[in-house]
């Protein structure tokens, strides 16, 4: 095929880091590729949810191709480490349905086999591939019948970013002399949030009546000690991703503050928002190591 210059990423990419100098590195395919003697080299994907969040998307990494006829056959030769949890991840790509992707290692044996079809709830289609040994491997993208570019990732997991947002059916009230107060919420059923999900940023806000002083909103996942604190003004904080503070969890949630005699009593309703990231893996999808 010919070499195209077209950068396509992901509505997240673009939302994240359009202002950014830090942005994931498209790999672009350059030809002739068509054989494990031209095979193109190329970095594995390796994501890190700590620099991400800041806007730093330097691991990210993706290759970008195209399949011009059925006869064209793309070849790529990446460095990968032992490891039954390698994942290749398809992005959307024109090729879903007839697209083949194909690992071999360096005596041309092959590992897995994928015939690639897009998935409608992520951004990327995941798979697992079983590297038995560390060493360079060969990917091998054909497709029977459709033609079009493809966007793939290859070693770590490729993050997506999405947010739940509850809004509680009764307040919570603070008196003279009571100056602390919870309740648990549960999300550890909710089905939108993914197993593995973990926050990196919290929203306690809500709709509140009278006035309290010296206020405070705190969560925490519950039977744990550590408490995520916002106020006394703003009721919002990130939450560092490697606190593994996952989002699907039984939730205890704190409001403190002191309310004067002449207020006789201060109600919030809360209003908690968990914005959360989350490896796309295979199990999202109901599929198990290869």
């Amino acid at each position: 095929m010919k070499k195209i210059y077209i950068t396509i990423l992901s509505t997240f990419f673009i939302f994240l880091f359009a202002n950014t100098a830090y942005a994931a590195t498209e790999i672009n395919e350059i030809e002739p590729n068509g054989s494990t003697t031209q095979a193109q080299v190329i970095v594995t994907n390796n994501e890190k949810p700590a620099e991400l969040i800041k806007a730093n998307a330097t691991g990210t990494n993706y290759v970008h191709g195209n399949i011009s006829d059925r006869t064209d056959e793309d070849f790529y030769k990446v460095f990968l480490s032992a490891d039954n949890k390698n994942i290749l991840s398809i992005a959307d790509s024109a090729i879903s349905g007839t697209g083949i992707f194909e690992v071999y290692d360096e005596d041309l044996t092959l590992i897995t086999s994928i015939n690639y079809k897009k998935n409608s709830l992520y951004s990327v289609t995941p798979y697992y591939v079983n590297i038995p040994k560390s060493g360079y491997y060969y990917v091998k993208v054909h497709s029977t019948l459709l033609t079009g570019d493809y966007y793939f990732y290859i070693g770590g997991p490729h993050y997506q970013f999405n947010n739940y947002e509850y809004t509680a059916s009764s307040a919570l009230t603070l008196t003279p002399s009571e100056k602390s107060v919870q309740a648990i919420y549960d999300f550890s059923n909710i089905s939108s949030i993914p197993d593995n999900a973990i926050i990196w940023s919290v929203d306690l806000n809500g709709t509140k009546t009278n006035y309290a002083s010296n206020q405070y909103r705190s969560i925490k996942i519950y039977g744990d000690s550590y408490w995520i604190t916002t106020g006394p003004y703003v009721f919002s904080t990130s939450v560092s991703p490697t606190s593994n503070e996952r989002a699907k969890s039984k939730w205890v949630y704190k409001l403190d503050g002191s309310v004067s005699k002449s207020a006789k009593y201060f109600s919030l309703i809360p209003k908690i928002k968990l914005w959360y990231m989350y490896p796309v893996i295979p199990e999202l999808l109901g599929q198990s190591y290869r």
